[in-house]
C-alpha cells in the first residue's frame, strides 16, 4: 500500500468514525428531547390540576379559564408530536445491507467501505437533522404555550379573588 493509499484509508476511517459520533450525538438529542417533552406535559398537567381546581369553582367560566384550557390542549399536542413513535429515524446501518452491498458477491476494499458508509451516515444525519429541527420548534412552541397557560390560570385566579 502506498503512502497516498494509506493516507486515504486513514482519512476514510476518520470520516467514518466522525459520522458515527455525529449520529450517536443526534440519537442522544432525540432521546433527551423526548425526556424533556415528558417533563413538559407533566408540568402542564400539574399546573392545570392545581390552578384549574381553584379557578373552576363556580358556574361561570371566564375567558382566561378557556385560554388556559386551550393552552393545555396545545401543549399536549406539541408533546404528542415530539413523543409520537417514528420509524424514519436512521442512526445505524443494517448488517444485511452492508453484507449485500460490500461483502457479497465481491468484497470491496475496507477503506472504500468506510468511505461509502461515512457518506451514508452523513446523508442520514442530514435527514435526521431536519426532523430534529422541526421537533425542537414544536417543543419550543409547547414551552411558550405553557407560560401562556400558567399566566392565564393566574389571571383567572386573580379575577376570582
Amino acid at each position: 500500500m502506498t503512502d497516498a493509499d494509506e493516507h486515504a484509508a486513514k482519512s476514510y476511517e476518520l470520516a467514518f468514525e466522525e459520522a458515527g459520533r455525529a449520529l450517536d450525538a443526534q440519537e442522544r438529542a432525540v432521546n433527551e428531547l423526548r425526556s424533556r417533552a415528558g417533563v413538559l406535559i407533566a408540568a402542564a398537567a400539574i399546573t392545570t390540576s392545581f390552578f384549574g381546581s381553584r379557578a373552576i369553582a363556580g358556574d361561570q367560566l371566564s375567558a382566561w379559564v378557556w385560554i388556559a384550557v386551550v393552552a393545555f390542549i396545545v401543549v399536549g399536542g406539541c408533546v404528542l408530536s415530539v413523543l409520537w413513535p417514528r420509524s424514519d429515524w436512521s442512526f445505524s446501518a443494517s448488517a444485511a445491507d452492508i453484507i449485500a452491498e460490500y461483502v457479497e458477491p465481491e468484497a470491496i476494499e475496507f477503506p472504500l467501505v468506510q468511505r461509502d458508509l461515512a457518506l451514508h451516515r452523513s446523508a442520514a444525519y442530514n435527514v435526521n437533522a431536519e426532523q430534529l429541527r422541526w421537533l425542537f420548534r414544536v417543543f419550543r412552541i409547547g414551552l411558550i404555550v405553557l407560560v401562556v397557560e400558567v399566566a392565564a390560570w393566574l389571571v383567572a385566579l386573580a379575577e376570582r379573588a
